[in-house]
């Protein structure tokens, strides 16, 4: 894989405290997708590599695609090769240059803020903790439920917040049209209560708005 040589990023030496930084006026473009730290969610690496995937991606103006595989790097770099190969074929276009990552207990702020930068995007599993991640920076949000968890809560919590503009829901079988609306949805989503803000006493919890957002208010 091509390394991220205009963050100035090196795999292999990759330091939480010492983060990417990003180049004024960069006309690159970042979807930065998070599988989960406990689970492998290796369906959503095979969705967002497919060639349907990609192409929405492209034809989005994204240049940049980057996986936190967890420990399914296997998965990744036998779908990622071959996406890799794909969009080398369209002379037409610059080839989206896919990147893959492990699992930071640190947690995902670096990648989170590179989304923010760029004005980019984040795929996610539908665990609540990422999602409050990717909420806190503000940054378009596409959650992808696994269907394959035998008890579902991931599919009821996606709609529902989905429902009140906090994020767009798409499907692990063709994410492509979750990934073509989530354009449009960078312009009316929902403001989410800065965690950090000086007033955050005054502000609701996650917890206070997954609850009525999931309809359980007392």
């Amino acid at each position: 894989m091509a390394a991220l040589s205009w963050l100035e990023w090196n795999p292999t030496s990759f330091n939480i405290n010492n983060p990417w930084t990003w180049s004024p006026g960069s006309d690159k473009k970042v979807c930065f997708v998070t599988t989960g730290a406990t689970a492998p969610f290796t369906a959503l690496i095979e969705s967002v590599l497919k060639p349907s995937s990609i192409e929405a991606l492209r034809n989005q103006g994204y240049t940049h695609l980057l996986i936190q595989y967890g420990t399914a790097k296997d998965v990744f770099s036998s779908c990622a090769g071959a996406a890799q190969c794909n969009t080398r074929k369209d002379s037409r276009r610059e080839a989206l240059t896919i990147d893959g990552i492990d699992f930071f207990p640190e947690g995902l702020k670096t990648q989170f803020k590179l989304v923010q930068q760029s004005k980019g995007l984040v795929i996610s599993h539908a665990g609540s903790g990422s999602i409050l991640e990717a909420l806190r920076y503000q940054v378009p949000l596409l959650v992808v439920p696994n269907t394959g968890l035998l008890d579902n809560h991931q599919e009821e919590l996606a709609v529902a917040m989905e429902r009140s503009n906090y994020l767009v829901r798409g499907d692990v079988k063709d994410l492509a049209p979750a990934i073509q609306k989530s354009e449009d949805f960078k312009d009316k989503m929902t403001q989410f209560p800065p965690i950090t803000s000086g007033g955050h006493r005054e502000t609701k919890s996650f917890a206070d708005i997954m609850d009525e957002t999931m309809g359980f208010l007392d």
